[in-house]
């Protein structure tokens, strides 16, 4: 969704023009177009050209994006280039103008050594990217932005052992980054089904935990949609390997969300992630603000070795709070123009689906894709779906661009 804002010139947008006659006793007009920029107070979108022009220039080393060759006699297309000319080069100028897609990045350990460095610089720089993202009409309520990071199990425990739990067994618990109603009888409801299908699973819930958050940096739209944001701590008995691990919890949550659907809270209910790995901090938020959002990003011993940020800018869906990326797997900049056809593929494929490692329970972790949910979201589905069943990420995403 982007900003309907009032509009502020800058720069000064110009048409530079030079005449340069040639033997051939033809004028050849060098036409620069530079746009015009619409500037508000956060964002900054290229919106097209202004009849405004500047002098005439005989400089023949001008920047040249349009070349009109014109005959005094009549109109006949230019002369080819010469076979030794280089081909141009695009100006840096014009690329870091280009203002039309999310963006997405990420920061790492090469050494994979966890610290509160890798997370403040991922704010840091996730807060340049304001700019491609957008914002409601209050200025204030940002299409979506986020961060996914390791578990910090330093900040957790600390918690844990403040309620009386005790450190986590690393190797055993899930964590899960949820969003619930607002409706707190609701949550109620929503938390019941939530740990009987944890424990139907041979899961234990091991605590809730309410998020911290700052509301004030929040928009007027995104206060009125802003979920009870909670995580949950899950021990996982059954398992040893982290994949079996992963994969439990996967079944875990796809039986939430087929549970979630005949009850009066669902659409109101999501997983931004259930891991034993990773954790995702999104929200419908200005790139700029998430870290003052979420307290948690502020805590020197939240540490990770790796940080995906993400800044969105929607292009075929409504800005929501779980549509805010990174999702659980990907941080994703593009849009997907056959994603209903992608769709249709995939759920005629659903009953096909095959693998020793789901012990027959292929059914229960259906549907597969999502067609109220975004592209992205989607895309981001399939490639964990995928990885699930065994395969890498590299397969999984080259099977995915096939």
């Amino acid at each position: 969704m982007a900003s309907l804002q009032s509009p502020v010139a800058s720069p000064v947008p110009q048409l530079v023009i030079a005449t340069t006659p040639d033997s051939l006793s033809k004028n050849v007009l060098f036409v620069d177009f530079v746009g015009l920029y619409c500037k508000s107070k956060r964002t900054r979108r290229r919106i097209g050209l202004s009849s405004s022009f500047s002098r005439f220039s005989n400089k023949k080393n001008s920047r040249l994006n349009a070349i009109l060759s014109v005959d005094r006699q009549n109109i006949s297309p230019p002369s080819p280039p010469p076979p030794d000319l280089k081909p141009q080069v695009a100006n840096l100028e014009d690329i870091l103008s280009e203002r039309g897609a999310c963006g997405v990045g990420f920061i790492a350990n090469l050494e994979n050594k966890p610290s509160h460095a890798i997370v403040k610089d991922a704010l840091a720089a996730l807060g340049c990217m304001e700019h491609r993202g957008g914002c409601g009409a209050d200025n204030d309520s940002g299409d979506g932005s986020g961060l996914m990071t390791s578990i910090p199990w330093e900040l957790f425990d600390k918690w844990a052992e403040s309620e009386g739990i005790g450190s986590f067994d690393k190797l055993h618990t899930g964590v899960g980054m949820v969003f619930f109603p607002k409706d707190n009888n609701l949550v109620k409801e929503a938390k019941k089904a939530i740990v009987n299908i944890f424990k139907q699973e041979g899961l234990e819930v091991l605590g809730w935990r309410s998020v911290p958050v700052n509301t004030s940096v929040v928009g007027f739209y995104a206060k009125e949609t802003m979920p009870n944001i909670q995580q949950v701590f899950v021990k996982v008995n059954k398992e040893e390997n982290v994949d079996d691990i992963e994969r439990e919890l996967y079944i875990c949550r796809k039986l939430i969300e087929r549970a979630a659907n005949s009850a009066n809270w669902g659409n109101e209910l999501y997983f931004c992630s259930l891991s034993n790995q990773t954790i995702v901090y999104k929200g419908m938020l200005r790139s700029e603000v998430l870290g003052m959002f979420y307290s948690d990003l502020q805590n020197d011993i939240y540490k990770s070795p790796f940080a995906i940020y993400h800044r969105r800018y929607s292009t075929n869906t409504s800005p929501r709070w779980p549509l805010a990326q990174p999702m659980r797997f990907l941080g994703h900049n593009g849009e997907i123009n056959t994603i209903q056809g992608n769709l249709n593929w995939m759920q005629s494929r659903e009953t096909s689906l095959k693998s020793s490692v789901w012990n027959g329970r292929e059914n229960e972790i259906r549907p597969y894709g999502n067609p109220k949910a975004s592209d992205s979201a989607n895309l981001d589905s399939a490639a964990e779906l995928l990885i699930r069943s065994g395969r890498t990420p590299e397969e999984a995403l080259m099977i995915l661009m096939n």
